[in-house]
């Protein structure tokens, strides 16, 4: 078994369109990545590509188009906050999805406030971590950005929004 991305890179056959429709079918949560621009500004987007990597130290990674403008932000600053939404927080999600131009002001539906590292976080979150990066990975047209936890918190407990196949569902029933 090969561990080299470039051998994996010039191996690859499936045709990115099929790749696409393919990994729509994994169902995932969805959060908003968060972090600051140069001038203290605010900035985000949806995310589907989070997880958790480790309890000790407390690590979570994010993976980004390297070329976006969240992830240049997020080397830049080293900090991003991560917040998970709840089944109620579609429109937030469509937003944060949403080019600014688009939408303009994308914090402006939610309440939200600065975490410690500056990064927002959304009051009524299912949960939201805030984070200092631990280390970037480049991979393929994407970055894995590891986060060290500095502090987290579960505002509600709310079933999560689900995102599935480019449709929204709402999450499991408690």
């Amino acid at each position: 078994m090969r561990n080299s991305v470039s051998a994996i890179e010039t191996e690859a056959t499936v045709d990115p369109t099929n790749l696409r429709a393919v990994l729509a079918q994994w169902a995932t949560g969805v959060v908003v990545v968060t972090t600051t621009r140069a001038d203290g500004e605010r900035h985000g987007m949806t995310a589907s590509s989070f997880t958790s990597v480790a309890l000790d130290p407390p690590l979570v990674s994010i993976c980004l188009a390297s070329a976006s403008t969240t992830c240049r932000l997020i080397r830049h600053s080293g900090v991003f906050a991560i917040n998970v939404l709840g089944h109620d927080h579609e429109d937030i999600s469509r937003r944060f999805a949403t080019s600014s131009s688009e939408v303009g002001d994308r914090f402006g539906v939610g309440e939200w406030r600065r975490s410690a590292s500056g990064a927002a976080v959304l009051t009524d979150a299912v949960a939201w971590l805030d984070c200092v990066v631990a280390a970037c990975h480049p991979a393929g047209d994407h970055t894995i950005v590891l986060g060290l936890v500095q502090d987290a918190a579960a505002p509600r407990p709310a079933p999560p929004l689900i995102y599935h196949d480019r449709t929204y569902y709402e999450g499991i029933a408690r």
